[in-house]
């Protein structure tokens, strides 16, 4: 009887660490409303007039004077179409990045991002579920660029 509970406690403990591990239904897509009030709150402006470098169901992109990055929102109708995107920005990282770069990928059921740090560049790439959020900045913002998205789960 002892070892039955071992056995059933083993097997809960390995299916809490494969949930968190995989992140399955702990992250939630921003919506574009959301992202218009939480950056607008902040002090960014957002606009929809920006022509996007990827076709999406939705484009924002919100910028300040004094920061020398945007901050780039994608939504798209479903989420094979997020990652297609998420796989082009990839591939093509190596357009906003000017010396080499250390490249940290981390992939979940429903989220993947990839952050690129060069001597001067901090680049990252985080989708979510249907979408993506895509920040060109530099090394001196980077404390700055993780806050904003941690603050917003991405």
């Amino acid at each position: 009887m002892k070892n039955n509970k071992s056995v059933i406690l083993g097997i809960i403990i390995i299916i809490i660490v494969c949930i968190i591990t995989v992140g399955c239904g702990f992250y939630n897509a921003l919506k574009a409303k959301d992202f218009k009030e939480h950056f607008g709150a902040l002090g960014y402006t957002i606009s929809n007039k920006v022509t996007p470098k990827y076709d999406s169901d939705t484009y924002l992109v919100a910028s300040k004077d004094d920061v020398p990055f945007s901050i780039e929102y994608y939504e798209f109708k479903d989420e094979s179409e997020a990652k297609k995107i998420y796989k082009k920005y990839k591939d093509s990282i190596s357009d906003y990045i000017t010396s080499d770069s250390n490249n940290k990928e981390t992939t979940g059921a429903v989220i993947s991002k990839i952050v690129a740090v060069s001597d001067n560049e901090y680049v990252v790439i985080s989708r979510v579920k249907n979408t993506l959020i895509f920040i060109a900045g530099t090394k001196d913002y980077k404390e700055e660029i993780d806050k904003l998205l941690d603050d917003v789960k991405y």
